[in-house]
């Protein structure tokens, strides 16, 4: 589906847009404009954890040595967000965006807290006082849109040219996760999948370049849109997995990074499960 030309932004699109604003504009006013002990109270301690801190410890973020924490998980968040919003409207699915988005706020949190909770003090025997941060959420939102875009790749091109996309998808995505993290074994995989996605266009199960290319200059919008889509979701993805899990003088939870992924892409696996099923309910009954 391309999006009229001559289409203008409503009020109801502000309105929106304002919405997603919201978020990082609440974590910014924490972080400014709070105090630090008032922030501590948010902070989850593993050695004496309390309910509530489960969620309320992804509002703050380390104020050592810098206000980094904080600024890399907003730009995450900006990054990503828009991307999944727009591959939606063009899968004429908005709604599943804002039921998702309202799940992975309401919900990740405790669970990708819950997580780093018991494989850290629990299973491993760490006794960390001050897990903080968005970056979870971020992971899940890296994760949502992942789904996303594999999503757009079913449902608005044909199965071969689908099968092509998803593959140079994920050979991209592995060459430059390997390449940005230095790890050679991940961007040997990568030219892997490659090869292999360049072997199969010579078979009837998977299109040639000319016909991805075709597409492409037919959905001339939503390609681009597509392009900038899978950029980022390299980025969130290697974001989500670095390779120095010790940088900017403090640890990277790679637990939460990894189950807010997971749960990003549960939730669109879910939502979509439920439509397909409504839909087959739906058909049956009429």
């Amino acid at each position: 589906m391309e999006l009229p030309e001559t289409s203008q932004i409503t009020y109801r699109d502000v309105l929106k847009i304002l919405v997603l604003l919201v978020i990082p504009a609440v974590l910014t006013a924490i972080y400014y404009g709070t105090s630090l002990s008032f922030q501590q109270t948010l902070v989850l301690d593993h050695t004496n954890p309390r309910l509530h801190n489960f969620w309320t410890n992804a509002l703050v973020h380390d104020h050592r040595p810098s206000d980094g924490h904080l600024i890399g998980n907003l730009v995450g968040y900006l990054l990503l967000i828009f991307p999944c919003w727009i591959l939606q409207i063009y899968c004429e699915q908005e709604r599943h965006f804002w039921l998702g988005l309202g799940i992975i706020l309401a919900i990740s949190p405790f669970i990708i807290s819950a997580s780093s909770y018991l494989a850290f003090y629990e299973i491993l025997g760490f006794e960390i006082q001050n897990d903080r941060g968005f970056s979870g959420v971020v992971s899940a939102l890296a994760g949502f849109l992942l789904m996303s875009i594999l999503h757009t790749f079913t449902q608005k091109q044909r199965e071969p040219v689908a099968v092509l996309s998803m593959g140079l998808y994920f050979g991209y995505l592995m060459l430059g996760f390997g390449i940005l993290t230095e790890r050679i074994v991940v961007v040997s995989m990568g030219v892997f999948v490659l090869v292999v996605m360049f072997a199969g266009t010579r078979t009837s199960f998977v299109a040639s370049a000319a016909e991805l290319s075709e597409w492409g200059n037919e959905n001339g919008q939503l390609s681009l849109v597509l392009v900038i889509a899978i950029l980022v979701s390299i980025l969130g993805f290697t974001a989500s997995l670095p390779s120095d899990i010790t940088s900017g003088g403090g640890l990277t939870n790679i637990v939460a990074h990894g189950t807010g992924f997971l749960f990003g892409m549960a939730v669109v696996g879910s939502l979509r499960y439920h439509h397909k099923r409504s839909s087959e309910e739906g058909s049956t009954v009429a």
